[in-house]
């Protein structure tokens, strides 16, 4: 690039240096000077909002499952007198003084099933999370911006001639840009279940025999003196599991994001410009020369920021064109192409992409010759 803008500022002193030594007096008295607006065209945009800059919540995580857990957990027995929440009882401590056995319990009706006492404890948790995606967003637009010229004849033949001249452009549009990509997606899990603490008598199916159950549906003498069914505590087991688990989810899209990007561009361009006289007020110019244009975008994302990037751009430049111009003013009009020019890399903390360069232009001009 270096070398390109190096070659760029010498064939522009050149030129300058030809002029003044060179210099035809037969279409102008001197320099000319002319100011006018340029429009750009063909300038697509594709840029993406990069998804590890879209700025979402921290997940979100809670329930009360461990509490679920820890309750069950207390469910247990280790050979003392132990009290359960549904009322029954076991105490080792009897009439009898058997170790290992008890008459001294009690099941309330409707606690045993098969022998167990099953005690639940329902939990529910609800998380939340946040996914983030990318995307692309395209445009193609147009920029308006006033030019200024500086011409002068370097040589003469006939109705032909050929000038040297250096033009200036610039260019501001806010919101050059317009386009949407990105965004996140929020996701709400929600989960209910219950924790079980099963409480297996066991006893040789001694709670199978009818006396073992008492009128009321209840189990045990539920007494210190007795008599009534044995349990034999070596074969009371307590054991915890969870049971099934209903998980549903709900999802939520936030975006897509909007992408706006102020574009500003500085057009430098030395060129010849070979003419031919139509008549003696109106002429056909061409233009083949080189160009550097200093381009820079500040692109803004919604709900993320703002940021931007900038870069040059070496080039050839090519076009056709007609002058008026009588008593010393000039005006006229050329349509010209860019050349060998690039895209501009678009890369910021939160947008990637690129925008190709505005390769077709129309210069409209008025002058005066000094």
């Amino acid at each position: 690039m270096n070398k390109h803008i190096a070659m760029i500022l010498a064939g522009g002193l050149a030129c300058a240096a030809y002029a003044e030594d060179g210099f035809q007096k037969d279409l102008s008295t001197g320099w000319r000077f002319s100011v006018g607006p340029q429009f750009n065209f063909n300038a697509n945009g594709r840029i993406g909002v990069k998804s590890g800059a879209i700025s979402v919540p921290a997940p979100v995580f809670g329930g009360n499952r461990s509490a679920a857990q820890a309750s069950g957990d207390k469910v247990s027995f280790d050979g003392e007198r132990k009290t359960f929440p549904n009322g029954a009882y076991i105490d080792p401590d009897d009439a009898a003084g058997v170790s290992g056995e008890t008459w001294n319990w009690h099941v309330p009706a409707g606690e045993l099933d098969g022998g167990v006492m099953s005690f639940s404890y329902g939990y529910s948790e609800h998380s939340i999370v946040y996914d983030t995606f990318g995307g692309n967003a395209k445009d193609d637009n147009y920029s308006v911006g006033i030019g200024f010229g500086l011409d002068r004849t370097v040589w003469k033949y006939g109705k032909s001639g050929v000038d040297a001249g250096f033009n200036f452009s610039f260019f501001r549009k806010e919101n050059w840009f317009k386009g949407s990509a990105g965004g996140y997606v929020r996701t709400d899990t929600y989960t209910e279940g219950t924790y079980h603490a099963d409480v297996d008598l066991g006893n040789g199916g001694v709670l199978e025999n009818p006396w073992a159950q008492n009128p009321d549906g209840s189990y045990g003498a539920g007494s210190f003196d007795g008599p009534g069914p044995v349990l034999n505590l070596d074969e009371i087991s307590v054991s915890h599991r969870y049971g099934e688990e209903s998980v549903s989810t709900a999802t939520t899209s936030y975006g897509p994001l909007s992408i706006r990007g102020d574009l500003q561009m500085y057009e430098f361009q030395w060129a010849l410009k070979p003419y031919y006289e139509l008549t003696d007020w109106f002429v056909v110019r061409g233009t083949v020369g080189v160009g550097l244009d200093y381009r820079s975008i500040d692109v803004k994302v919604s709900g993320a920021g703002s940021a931007s990037d900038h870069d040059w751009d070496c080039y050839m430049i090519a076009g056709l064109g007609g002058m008026f111009h009588w008593k010393g003013v000039c005006m006229g009009a050329d349509f010209l192409r860019k050349v060998f020019d690039s895209d501009m890399d678009v890369n910021t903390r939160y947008v990637e992409g690129s925008i190709s360069n505005a390769s077709w232009m129309l210069r409209a001009y008025v002058g005066y010759e000094f």
